[in-house]
Protein backbone atom coordinates (compact mmCIF):
# COMPACT_ATOMS: atom_id res chain seq x y z
CA UNK A 1 0.00 0.00 0.00
CA UNK A 2 1.20 3.29 -0.73
CA UNK A 3 1.27 6.71 1.33
CA UNK A 4 2.63 9.98 1.49
CA UNK A 5 3.53 12.15 4.23
CA UNK A 6 3.54 16.07 4.37
CA UNK A 7 6.71 17.89 5.41
CA UNK A 8 7.67 20.17 3.63
CA UNK A 9 6.22 23.28 5.53
CA UNK A 10 8.63 25.82 7.55
CA UNK A 11 6.75 24.63 10.98
CA UNK A 12 6.78 28.33 11.91
CA UNK A 13 4.11 27.79 14.79
CA UNK A 14 6.95 25.69 16.33
CA UNK A 15 9.58 28.29 16.87
CA UNK A 16 12.31 28.26 18.36
CA UNK A 17 12.38 24.96 17.78
CA UNK A 18 12.53 24.62 13.93
CA UNK A 19 14.91 27.66 13.63
CA UNK A 20 17.96 25.16 12.67
CA UNK A 21 15.58 21.99 12.21
CA UNK A 22 13.13 20.85 9.96
CA UNK A 23 9.17 20.02 11.73
CA UNK A 24 10.15 16.15 10.53
CA UNK A 25 12.83 16.43 12.75
CA UNK A 26 11.48 18.16 15.98
CA UNK A 27 11.93 15.04 18.94
CA UNK A 28 8.67 13.70 21.07
CA UNK A 29 9.76 11.52 23.49
CA UNK A 30 13.10 10.90 22.04
CA UNK A 31 11.82 9.71 18.61
CA UNK A 32 11.65 12.50 15.60
CA UNK A 33 8.05 13.23 14.16
CA UNK A 34 9.31 11.46 10.78
CA UNK A 35 10.46 8.52 12.43
CA UNK A 36 6.85 8.38 14.45
CA UNK A 37 4.75 8.52 11.46
CA UNK A 38 6.84 6.63 9.22
CA UNK A 39 6.86 3.96 11.73
CA UNK A 40 2.89 3.55 12.07
CA UNK A 41 2.58 3.52 8.55
CA UNK A 42 4.74 0.82 8.29
CA UNK A 43 3.06 -1.50 11.06
CA UNK A 44 -0.07 -0.52 9.12
CA UNK A 45 1.25 -2.07 6.48
CA UNK A 46 2.02 0.97 4.08
CA UNK A 47 5.47 -0.03 2.46
CA UNK A 48 5.91 2.54 -0.66
CA UNK A 49 6.13 6.00 1.57
CA UNK A 50 6.69 9.71 -0.67
CA UNK A 51 7.67 12.45 1.68
CA UNK A 52 7.28 15.76 0.58
CA UNK A 53 10.37 18.46 1.45
CA UNK A 54 11.53 22.04 1.57
CA UNK A 55 12.74 23.01 4.49
CA UNK A 56 16.54 21.93 5.64
CA UNK A 57 15.34 19.21 3.18
CA UNK A 58 19.31 18.51 3.49
CA UNK A 59 19.19 17.21 7.25
CA UNK A 60 16.05 15.34 6.38
CA UNK A 61 18.19 13.05 3.86
CA UNK A 62 21.31 13.03 5.74
CA UNK A 63 18.52 11.50 8.73
CA UNK A 64 17.20 8.88 6.33
CA UNK A 65 20.72 7.45 5.05
CA UNK A 66 21.18 7.01 9.30
CA UNK A 67 18.23 5.76 9.32
CA UNK A 68 16.81 2.97 7.38
CA UNK A 69 13.60 0.88 7.89
CA UNK A 70 13.91 -2.17 6.46
CA UNK A 71 11.00 -2.98 4.27
CA UNK A 72 10.21 0.31 3.36
CA UNK A 73 11.03 2.15 0.27
CA UNK A 74 11.09 5.62 0.97
CA UNK A 75 10.97 8.88 -1.85
CA UNK A 76 11.95 12.51 -1.12
CA UNK A 77 9.86 14.74 -3.11
CA UNK A 78 11.90 17.77 -2.81
CA UNK A 79 9.93 21.57 -3.58
CA UNK A 80 11.93 24.18 -4.86
CA UNK A 81 9.12 26.47 -4.63
CA UNK A 82 6.19 25.60 -0.90
CA UNK A 83 3.57 23.70 -3.57
CA UNK A 84 0.69 23.06 -0.74
CA UNK A 85 -0.94 20.26 0.29
CA UNK A 86 -2.62 20.40 -2.97
CA UNK A 87 0.47 20.52 -5.21
CA UNK A 88 2.78 18.54 -2.88
CA UNK A 89 -0.14 15.55 -3.38
CA UNK A 90 0.01 16.02 -6.90
CA UNK A 91 3.95 15.99 -7.17
CA UNK A 92 4.12 13.11 -5.11
CA UNK A 93 1.88 11.08 -7.38
CA UNK A 94 4.04 11.45 -10.02
CA UNK A 95 6.80 9.20 -7.71
CA UNK A 96 4.02 7.11 -6.18
CA UNK A 97 1.89 6.04 -9.44
CA UNK A 98 -1.68 6.41 -10.15
CA UNK A 99 -3.00 3.36 -10.36
CA UNK A 100 -4.24 2.69 -6.49
CA UNK A 101 -6.01 4.81 -3.25
CA UNK A 102 -3.37 6.74 -1.49
CA UNK A 103 -3.22 7.22 2.66
CA UNK A 104 -1.82 10.90 3.20
CA UNK A 105 -0.46 11.89 6.40
CA UNK A 106 0.64 15.57 8.19
CA UNK A 107 3.98 14.95 9.94
CA UNK A 108 2.51 16.65 12.48
CA UNK A 109 -0.04 14.70 13.47
CA UNK A 110 -0.24 12.31 16.16
CA UNK A 111 -2.66 9.85 16.40
CA UNK A 112 -3.74 6.35 17.74
CA UNK A 113 -6.27 6.41 14.22
CA UNK A 114 -6.43 2.96 12.78
CA UNK A 115 -4.60 3.81 9.30
CA UNK A 116 -5.44 0.36 7.53
CA UNK A 117 -8.90 0.69 8.42
CA UNK A 118 -9.56 4.40 7.14
CA UNK A 119 -7.63 3.05 3.74
CA UNK A 120 -9.66 0.08 3.76
CA UNK A 121 -13.19 2.39 4.24
CA UNK A 122 -11.64 4.48 1.20
CA UNK A 123 -11.71 1.33 -1.05
CA UNK A 124 -15.26 0.30 -0.46
CA UNK A 125 -16.37 3.63 -1.20
CA UNK A 126 -16.74 5.26 -4.30
CA UNK A 127 -15.26 8.67 -2.81
CA UNK A 128 -12.74 10.42 -4.51
CA UNK A 129 -11.17 11.46 -0.90
CA UNK A 130 -11.72 10.18 2.28
CA UNK A 131 -11.32 12.41 5.24
CA UNK A 132 -10.68 11.65 8.57
CA UNK A 133 -12.74 14.17 10.37
CA UNK A 134 -13.60 14.71 14.28
CA UNK A 135 -15.80 17.19 16.56
CA UNK A 136 -13.83 19.68 18.33
CA UNK A 137 -13.17 23.05 18.36
CA UNK A 138 -11.28 24.44 15.48
CA UNK A 139 -11.27 28.01 13.42
CA UNK A 140 -12.03 25.65 9.96
CA UNK A 141 -14.74 23.42 9.73
CA UNK A 142 -15.48 21.01 7.21
CA UNK A 143 -19.40 20.58 6.54
CA UNK A 144 -21.09 17.51 6.12
CA UNK A 145 -24.39 16.13 5.44
CA UNK A 146 -26.01 13.28 7.11
CA UNK A 147 -24.84 10.43 4.90
CA UNK A 148 -21.67 11.44 5.82
CA UNK A 149 -20.78 13.26 2.56
CA UNK A 150 -18.42 16.95 2.25
CA UNK A 151 -20.87 19.81 1.15
CA UNK A 152 -19.16 23.08 2.54
CA UNK A 153 -17.33 24.93 5.09
CA UNK A 154 -17.69 26.99 7.34
CA UNK A 155 -15.83 29.44 10.19
CA UNK A 156 -17.31 28.89 12.92
CA UNK A 157 -19.59 26.02 14.27
CA UNK A 158 -23.50 25.79 13.35
CA UNK A 159 -22.32 29.79 11.38
CA UNK A 160 -23.29 30.48 8.04
CA UNK A 161 -21.83 27.38 5.97
CA UNK A 162 -20.84 28.24 2.25
CA UNK A 163 -22.06 25.34 0.72
CA UNK A 164 -20.94 23.96 -2.61
CA UNK A 165 -24.26 21.59 -2.97
CA UNK A 166 -27.64 20.88 -1.58
CA UNK A 167 -27.14 19.21 1.60
CA UNK A 168 -28.88 15.68 2.38
CA UNK A 169 -30.30 15.42 6.19
CA UNK A 170 -28.56 18.08 8.76
CA UNK A 171 -25.19 19.59 8.49
CA UNK A 172 -22.78 18.66 11.12
CA UNK A 173 -19.36 21.27 11.42
CA UNK A 174 -15.93 18.95 11.76
CA UNK A 175 -12.66 19.65 11.93
CA UNK A 176 -9.82 17.74 9.60
CA UNK A 177 -7.21 16.30 11.22
CA UNK A 178 -4.40 16.03 8.80
CA UNK A 179 -5.06 12.39 7.79
CA UNK A 180 -6.95 11.33 4.45
CA UNK A 181 -6.93 8.30 1.62
CA UNK A 182 -7.06 10.01 -1.65
CA UNK A 183 -7.87 8.59 -5.56
CA UNK A 184 -5.45 9.79 -7.87
CA UNK A 185 -7.68 10.30 -9.94
CA UNK A 186 -9.12 13.59 -8.49
CA UNK A 187 -5.60 15.20 -9.23
CA UNK A 188 -5.97 14.28 -12.92
CA UNK A 189 -5.42 17.38 -15.39
CA UNK A 190 -3.96 19.65 -11.86
CA UNK A 191 -0.79 20.97 -12.40
CA UNK A 192 2.12 21.03 -9.81
CA UNK A 193 1.52 24.10 -8.79
CA UNK A 194 0.75 25.82 -5.17
CA UNK A 195 -2.76 25.07 -4.35
CA UNK A 196 -4.84 23.43 -1.32
CA UNK A 197 -6.33 20.15 -1.24
CA UNK A 198 -9.50 21.10 0.32
CA UNK A 199 -9.92 23.44 -2.52
CA UNK A 200 -10.02 20.62 -4.51
CA UNK A 201 -12.24 18.40 -1.99
CA UNK A 202 -14.40 20.84 -2.07
CA UNK A 203 -14.78 20.98 -5.67
CA UNK A 204 -14.86 17.49 -6.13
CA UNK A 205 -17.97 17.62 -3.36
CA UNK A 206 -20.11 18.77 -5.68
CA UNK A 207 -20.88 16.09 -7.31
CA UNK A 208 -20.96 14.01 -3.98
CA UNK A 209 -17.23 12.37 -4.16
CA UNK A 210 -15.58 13.18 -0.84
CA UNK A 211 -16.47 11.47 2.47
CA UNK A 212 -15.88 11.81 5.85
CA UNK A 213 -14.63 9.33 8.37
CA UNK A 214 -15.44 10.02 11.76
CA UNK A 215 -12.09 9.57 14.44
CA UNK A 216 -14.03 10.65 17.61
CA UNK A 217 -13.36 7.32 19.44
CA UNK A 218 -9.31 7.85 18.50
CA UNK A 219 -6.80 9.79 20.21
CA UNK A 220 -5.48 12.80 17.59
CA UNK A 221 -3.58 15.58 18.89
CA UNK A 222 -1.72 18.69 16.28
CA UNK A 223 1.52 19.22 17.06
CA UNK A 224 1.63 22.44 15.52
CA UNK A 225 2.72 24.62 18.81
CA UNK A 226 5.76 23.67 21.97
CA UNK A 227 2.91 23.22 23.98
CA UNK A 228 1.19 20.63 22.26
CA UNK A 229 4.57 18.61 22.11
CA UNK A 230 4.42 19.34 25.73
CA UNK A 231 1.40 18.41 26.55
CA UNK A 232 1.94 14.92 24.05
CA UNK A 233 4.90 14.62 26.27
CA UNK A 234 2.81 14.14 28.93
CA UNK A 235 0.13 11.77 27.59
CA UNK A 236 3.32 9.42 26.53
CA UNK A 237 4.51 9.16 29.70
CA UNK A 238 1.42 8.29 31.46
CA UNK A 239 0.64 5.80 28.61
CA UNK A 240 -2.60 7.93 26.94
CA UNK A 241 -0.55 7.24 23.14
CA UNK A 242 1.95 4.94 22.53
CA UNK A 243 4.76 6.17 20.33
Amino acid sequence: MKAMILAAGFGTRLHPLTLSTPKALVPLAGRSLLKITLSRLAAAGFDRIAVNVHHFTDQIRAWLDLHPFPGLQISLSEEKEILGTGGGIKRMISLLGDDEPILVHNVDVLTALPLRSLYRAHVRSSALATLAVQARTTKRYLVFDGRGNLCGRAGSEGGEAELVRVPLGRLRYLAFNGIQVISPALFTGHAEERFSSVDLYLAAARENRVRGWRMDDWYWRDLGKPADLEAAEEEIAAGVIRI
